[in-house]
């Protein structure tokens, strides 16, 4: 068994474990700090018992990560540049996420410091990684799994790699609505990341995205509904940025685009939504984002997160089989 092989086992089954327990050591200081979820007024009547709930769990998850990046460091006798690039966007990303929620939490309200300031930050941060992946990018190129073979420095790669990177960081925060929901399709969409490396050679970014998939995965311990903790947005964001970041370092994006795309169509219905509402005054669904629609056509939670995971599991198994067959 390789080096590689030990790691890979370590950040899945490992990571996984120390996740679930930071976690729960987490939890008695969130409760006494009472960082608890405050439930929209507009939002299902059924979540109105999850008022209280303790947040910024995702704390624990990133916390699990930087731990097993360290791990990788040492194993592997260092990391890439770009490997440790997306370390710090991840960071810089679930910073935002963390001031919404401190922003929550001193409002006492559903909602942090509004849409477009977060944009602006997050966007400001893209621009930042994009600028310093220029020129950084793997030897081996596969069209099918990336926009082009332009270089890195195209215009085209850059806008394309930024819409990427915040819209998949803000994809997981909207799917974060359902206890495990966006957790457990975090976790299916980095092991397919991670397969994809894996293939194409970037060693160190697969066991980074197999380090995400595991911290994912053991949260569920505490997060499977019900939820005795939610991630928050320092979370959900952090995690959307890690899933973009891994793509956009290994020239994957399209490869994330299929196998997370729960993610994008549960955006796409907040969009539509939105939209048509502003348009025409009616709305296409009952409620979005997706998930809310199916809860309110009846749906038990339990029954659309594992269905929604299902689907997720299919479309991570239908994108490893898509890498392997262009690689």
């Amino acid at each position: 068994m390789t080096v590689e092989m030990i790691l890979a086992w370590v950040c899945l089954v490992i990571g996984c474990a120390l996740s679930a327990g930071l976690t729960g050591m987490l939890l008695p200081t969130l409760r006494r700090a009472n960082v608890r979820q405050h439930v929209r007024d507009d939002g299902p009547e059924s979540h109105l018992s999850k008022a209280g709930t303790p947040s910024m769990g995702g704390l624990a998850i990133h916390a699990t990560i930087i731990i097993l990046v360290g791990l990788l460091a040492v194993g592997l006798g260092g990391l890439s540049i770009r490997a440790m690039a997306v370390l710090a966007f991840m960071v810089l990303m679930a910073m935002v996420g963390f001031s919404d929620d401190y922003m929550k939490l001193r409002r006492q309200a559903a909602y942090g410091f509004g849409a477009r300031i977060r944009l602006l930050l997050e966007f400001a941060f893209a621009a930042g990684f994009i600028w310093f992946m220029s020129g950084r990018q793997p030897d081996q190129l596969v069209s099918g799994l990336t926009i082009s073979n332009l270089t890195a420095t195209g215009w085209t790669w850059r806008i394309f790699a930024a819409v990427v990177l915040v819209g998949s960081a803000n994809a997981v925060n909207l799917t974060d609505g359902l206890d495990g929901l966006a957790a457990g399709l975090t976790s299916l969409c980095a092991i397919a990341l991670a397969a994809a490396c894996w293939l194409l050679g970037e060693i160190d970014l697969a066991l980074m995205a197999l380090a995400v998939a595991g911290a994912s995965a053991g949260f569920l311990w505490y997060n499977a509904a019900p939820a005795s903790v939610f991630m928050g947005d320092v979370g959900s964001i952090g995690l959307g940025a890690a899933l973009g970041a891994i793509a956009v370092a290994a020239r994957v994006e399209l490869l994330l685009l299929l196998a997370g795309l729960v993610f994008v169509f549960e955006t796409i219905s907040v969009i539509a939504q939105v939209v048509s509402y502003q348009l025409t005054g009616r709305r296409v669904l009952r409620m979005a984002p997706l998930h809310h629609h199916y809860e309110l056509c009846g749906w038990e939670e339990t029954r659309i997160v594992t269905r929604f995971w299902v689907v997720g599991a299919a479309l991570a198994g239908t994108s490893i089989l898509y890498a392997v067959m262009l690689i």
